[in-house]
């Protein structure tokens, strides 16, 4: 008996890391489009960003992730954080580590990563990331949708 007391916590505690894996970071979770870099622009480069805890990943289209530490209410507009760039051996920083450090100003995040390449040197590469436009409103130029409220109208199926 005693031995199902000293597992109660962690069975409590596996039942709730899931819930607390996708809880809403209001500073840094979702994702993110970058719209400038001072390593070239990609406009189709995106990073996500997920919470877990006071752990934050973020995984980015174009090769490399990375775990940053967030403050534990979600309301800092900075993180710091490490990661790795994936192993191409095309890729200009294949493999190599980094440093980095989130910082949200209004409605954009802005990333330092410091590149260690493997003769030493560290490269700084400096990244603008805002919210993605949906891909139809980009084609066609619209702005983001928003909702339209029929409470004026009795029945808006019928005409009047």
């Amino acid at each position: 008996m005693s031995r199902l007391l000293r597992s109660l916590p962690i069975v409590a505690a596996a039942m709730l890391s899931p819930v607390s894996a996708f809880a809403e970071d209001p500073v840094f979770h979702g994702r993110w489009q970058q719209v400038d870099s001072n390593a070239g622009r990609c406009n189709t480069c995106l990073i996500a960003i997920v919470r877990h805890g006071e752990l934050l990943t973020v995984t980015a289209n174009n090769g490399w992730s990375a775990v940053i530490q967030a403050d534990r209410r979600g309301q800092a507009p900075f993180s710091t954080g490490t990661g790795q760039w994936q192993n191409k051996a095309s890729a200009v920083y294949s493999n190599a580590p980094f440093e980095l450090g989130f910082a949200r100003r209004g409605e954009q995040l802005h990333i330092l990563m410091m590149v260690k390449s493997d003769d030493g040197t560290t490269n700084a590469i400096r990244a603008v990331f805002s919210r993605p436009v949906p891909e139809i409103n980009k084609r066609r130029g619209l702005p983001p949708v928003s909702r339209i409220g029929f409470s004026n109208l009795a029945h808006p199926g019928k005409p009047r």
